[in-house]
Parts: structure tokens; sequence; C-alpha cells
């Protein structure tokens, strides 16, 4: 069990993802989020892929305590990705859960070793409760409902779609994350619905005050927690 799953067993968590290309103003908003109490902060899937491991170090420099999650969106080769992303200090890491079982089962036993968290991200899953307790049987104790940006674009549609299996899993002994549009002043809705660890993006990164978006999330989160 690593460090993330045992904090979000505790309490409600933030989570805030670096969706960005640039490390600069990633570096910048990252000291705030952390000032204004994120619990998480997460290397978004462009921002990994852009700066890779030279992220991890820059972040992991100002972040203290904080936890790290690098949004890989593994898909195979997982010793290679995950090995050099641990060492550096990366807390968990993300495989995406429509893949190949055999990979996944490797991918858990590579996490428990290296004692980092592996969280499965259900994006474009058609039946997200059947896969998550397939995975869980695999050992798999956090898993990812996400709408990805560009269905959210396209079809108008958020992480709110997902309440009900946000719910359905949160009666068992999932540790549900939830992504997708989320905004501060919805995490009291997902919190209540179960989930576990609340991600927000755009609506704090591209916010004028990212200090003070991340701070109205934690103290919502506090509150309810």
């Amino acid at each position: 069990m690593g460090l993330v799953l045992q904090e979000a067993i505790k309490r409600p968590l933030l989570q805030v993802a670096l969706d960005l290309t640039d490390l600069k103003p990633a570096i910048e908003i990252a000291a705030k989020i952390i000032e204004a109490d994120a619990d998480i902060v997460e290397i978004g899937t462009p921002l990994a892929k852009t700066y890779g491991i030279f992220a991890v170090r820059e972040l992991r420099k100002i972040a203290k305590e904080k936890l790290i999650l690098a949004d890989l969106k593994t898909v195979d080769a997982v010793a290679l990705e995950f090995t050099p992303y641990a060492s550096e200090g990366v807390n968990a890491i993300t495989i995406l859960g429509i893949i190949d079982d055999d990979v996944i089962k490797e991918a858990y036993d590579i996490c428990k070793s290296l004692k980092i968290d592996l969280i499965a991200d259900m994006i474009y899953i058609n039946n997200p409760i059947e896969r998550a307790f397939r995975l869980a049987s695999y050992g798999i104790n956090i898993v990812n409902l996400h709408v990805g940006v560009d269905v959210q674009r396209k079809r108008g549609v958020s992480a709110k779609q997902l309440l009900k299996e946000v719910e359905e899993l949160a009666e068992s002994d999932i540790v549900v994350s939830i992504a997708g549009g989320i905004r501060p002043e919805d995490v009291d809705l997902f919190i209540s619905g179960g989930a576990r660890i609340i991600v927000i993006g755009s609506a704090i990164t591209k916010s004028s005050d990212p200090y003070r978006a991340t701070k109205m999330a934690v103290d919502r989160i506090r509150a309810i927690s």
C-alpha cells in the first residue's frame, strides 16, 4: 500500500492536474497549489510527455511532503516507464484500465515492489463498474473515473455524469478518484457520492488566481471530511 492509498483511506484528497506543456508556468502554479495545501500534485500527461523525469525532479524540489502523481497512462513496457519515475520520488502512476489484464497484473507487481500506488484510468471503458471490480481482483485498489477533455468539449459532458458509478464503486473497498471538468464548487457533490480523490485541472490551472481556487476546493473538502 503506497502513500496515496493510505491517505485516501483516511480522508478525501484534492489532486490538481498540471496539464500543461510548458514547465515554467507549471512550476509556478504548483508552488501556489502547494501553498494552498492541495494533497496531490499531478504531473499531467502533456507535461510528462514533454518534460518526463525532468518535470518530476523540478516539482519534487518544491513539493516537500506533498504527494506527486505521474499521469503516464501507460499501456506497455511498464517496468521501463515506472522505475525511473519511482526512483525520482513519484508516489503514484496511472495505467489505462482498458489494456490487457496480464500487463495490468505485471504493472501492479512492479508498483508493489517499488512501493508506489498504481491507479487505473477508466477513460473510454464502456462498463467501468464491471472493469473496476475485475481490476480489484488483481489488487488494483484505486480507479480513476474519467471523462476525457475531448469528450467534454465535443459532447458537453463532465464527471457529473459518472456520479452513479462513483456511488456504486464507493460501496466497495475500491478507492474512487474522479476527474473531468470538475470545479472547486463541485467537490461536495463528489465527496457526498463517495469519491476519495477529487481531480481538478483547468478550473485551477487556468484560473486567474490558482491559489484562491485551490484554497476554495481544499476548504470545502476539509469542511466535509
